[in-house]
């Protein structure tokens, strides 16, 4: 069997294995790690928050440890993985270094091809709030924070306030995932005027970027 009829499984991992699904019909996903007697090929992806964001020349005068050591005192160096984007490189750990990829350069990555690329992009997955700002194709801000109940309104509210965006003017694209979509929307409703839904969910944007 060659290796493009493989089944792909793709694997959601915070340091260690959450959950995983496969480039099926159906996207679910499933807890644990993937117990699969077919042939397959597997692939990571990262949603550690043990990451940082830096343009692929930076004359920024800052040492990599200096870095490492303000993302969190116990990032472990020799863990570190990079992925590179256009002129960005996605730093971050895990023990998975073999067809791993961190979320935020999945998305990142995506929308750049997009034909509209600009503005607040808004995603969940595995209890993380993912969120991100582009102009002109460009990253202008990415974080991502632990999910709890509705706290991702607070989060929005406060990038909203940071780059200046009007609330009833700009818009939000919401990229769907495992989280009931309607509630999420019905929610953002009441505090944004302009909702839009991305035209992949998070899980084809995985799949079309470990194609």
């Amino acid at each position: 069997m060659s290796a493009s009829k493989f089944k792909k499984i793709f694997i959601l991992e915070d340091i260690k294995s959450i959950s995983y699904f496969d480039n099926g019909k159906k996207l679910n996903l499933t807890r644990g790690n993937p117990k699969i007697k077919t042939p397959h090929n597997k692939y990571f992806i990262s949603l550690t928050n043990k990451f940082y964001i830096l343009p692929k020349e930076s004359n920024l005068f800052f040492r990599d440890k200096d870095i490492q050591n303000t993302i969190s005192l116990d990032f472990n160096a020799s863990y570190k993985k990079i992925n590179r984007t256009n002129n960005l490189t996605f730093n971050y750990q895990t023990k998975n270094k073999k067809n791993n990829k961190h979320i935020s350069n999945i998305l990142y990555s995506n929308i750049y091809k997009s034909e509209e690329s600009d503005g607040i992009y808004f995603s969940i997955i595995e209890k993380k709030i993912i969120l991100l700002y582009t102009q002109n194709k460009k990253l202008i801000f990415y974080n991502q924070f632990d999910f709890n109940k509705n706290n991702y309104i607070k989060y929005l509210v406060l990038l909203f306030d940071e780059f200046n965006l009007d609330q009833e003017r700009d818009s939000i694209t919401y990229i769907s995932s495992e989280i009931d979509e309607n509630k999420i929307i019905n929610e953002l409703k009441y505090y944004f005027k302009k909702i839009i839904k991305y035209k992949k969910s998070i899980f084809n944007i995985i799949i079309e970027e470990n194609a």
